[in-house]
């Protein structure tokens, strides 16, 4: 005797919507096992991927850039896509009519393929999102550094992790690279405690470690044929093949470790790492976030002409409070027709945290493939993955930034420097990031950076 197989069912027909959103409801009653299976597979899986997101959202850069994690995401879409189809072919097999099962199949069917387009891009996004960022950071965290070459320059060596940040300022009415834009991180590694220090990009005569072969070519200090200023340094390395070959770094180019050991040896300072990111970079940065909102006290001329620039900007900005796309927050902080180089540091400085405290749980979530593109090909670094979620967590942190200074005068004169004043101010904003208390007087100059 042959079995006869299971008889339509002939209660009301589930909707395709109850179907779709909680695949294997409907056949929990009728098959147990495979209706407990495809709930699993649908929604208990994807909702655990939710809360594991939701539980990094402190650290989802680095949880979205591990390979074991990304391949569980991508199982975890996959089942539930397939759970889907799987639970309208089970669940219109048991209906009564052919019109019914049709229908279901039909509906439920294009339900299933509109979720599964838009779950199959996004799992190929972030999978290529991965491999750049694993393209732009370092495998090891001891690639990169430079130490200060006299011991006895740095008392606080090991104590920080010291981070130089470099905006490269290219343009069409300019030849090469300039680094405009630089600042230092000091993070202290005991406390957490950090500061922002801008660098002057006009600071004349940098001094290089002794027996080093930009010392041989320099011997009284940095000094070209524009004037010796520190942000055309890397240009000058790059330019020639000599000290090209005699600087490059398997993790650093030539010009970003020259102008590291000059830092380094100026600010009697040892510097871990450095991060160096291009105009098209910062613009595709601030437009990835969605933008940012800065108050602009007074009126700011704009530039004319940027490369990488979306648009034209408007002759002028502000006062009040603007918000700002990734071209203009460029000319933000590129403009110096109205102000000073100083002024124009303080402007790097204010729209560095303001990104950094924009870019939280929801913007990387949301925009994580922005990011990793505005990343690629305009982002340099010596820093691992965990080393720069580090960073900006820290930064993120407002109480652990008790300072952010610029090298200015009166505190200190670029044009005229005394690099044992500079290195004695270095020394002391790190001692009050370890003690916790105020910076010293520097001639008539008081720096409070008190720090709970």
């Amino acid at each position: 005797m042959t079995e006869q197989s299971e008889p339509p069912s002939s209660a009301p027909p589930p909707g395709v919507l109850g179907v779709v959103a909680l695949p294997g409801l409907a056949l929990w009653k009728r098959w147990p096992v495979a209706g407990s299976l495809l709930f699993a597979a649908g929604v208990i899986a994807p909702a655990f991927a939710l809360v594991l997101l939701v539980q990094h959202r402190d650290d989802i850069v680095g949880l979205l850039t591990r390979p074991h994690i990304l391949r569980g995401l991508a199982l975890v879409a996959i089942a539930a896509i397939t759970s889907r189809a799987i639970a309208v072919v089970l669940t219109a097999d048991r209906l009564a009519t052919p019109d019914a099962r049709h229908q279901l199949r039909v509906r439920g069917g294009a339900a299933v393929a509109l979720l599964a387009l838009p779950t199959a891009l996004g799992v190929l996004r972030l999978e290529q999102a991965a491999d750049v960022v694993s393209t732009v950071f370092q495998d090891s965290a001891d690639a990169g550094g430079v130490e200060v070459h006299d011991a006895t320059l740095d008392p606080f060596a090991g104590e920080f992790h010291t981070v130089l940040l470099l905006g490269s300022d290219e343009g069409d009415d300019r030849v090469g690279v300039r680094t405009d834009s630089m600042m230092l991180a000091f993070i202290h590694e005991e406390t957490g405690r950090a500061a922002l220090v801008s660098v002057p990009r006009n600071l004349v005569g940098a001094q290089f470690p002794p027996g080093s072969v930009l010392a041989e070519q320099y011997p009284d200090g940095y000094d070209d044929d524009e004037g010796g200023l520190l942000n055309a340094l890397y240009n000058t390395v790059v330019s020639d093949d000599e000290l090209t070959e005699a600087y490059e770094q398997p993790a650093t180019p030539a010009g970003i470790h020259a102008l590291m050991e000059a830092i380094s040896y100026s600010f009697g300072i040892t510097i871990d790492d450095y991060v160096m990111i291009n105009s098209c970079g910062f613009v595709k940065v601030v437009d990835a976030i969605g933008g940012v909102v800065i108050d602009v006290p007074t009126e700011l001329p704009m530039p004319s002409q940027m490369r990488c620039s979306n648009y034209v900007l408007t002759p002028t900005i502000g006062p009040g409070e603007i918000f700002m796309d990734g071209t203009k927050a460029l000319g933000y902080v590129r403009s110096r027709l109205a102000d000073s180089d100083y002024q124009r540091m303080e402007r790097q400085r204010i729209l560095l945290q303001t990104i950094v405290d924009e870019v939280g749980f929801t913007d990387l979530l949301a925009h994580f493939g922005e990011l990793a593109d505005a990343l690629e090909d305009n982002v340099h670094t010596s820093m691992t993955v965990d080393e720069a979620r580090q960073l900006l967590a820290v930064l993120q942190n407002q109480e652990q930034v008790p300072a952010s200074i610029g090298l200015a005068p009166p505190l200190f004169e670029p044009s005229e420097p005394n690099f044992d004043q500079l290195r004695s101010v270095m020394q002391a904003l790190r001692r009050a990031l370890v003690d916790g208390t105020s910076l010293e007087t520097f001639g008539d100059v008081t720096l409070d950076t008190t720090v709970d």
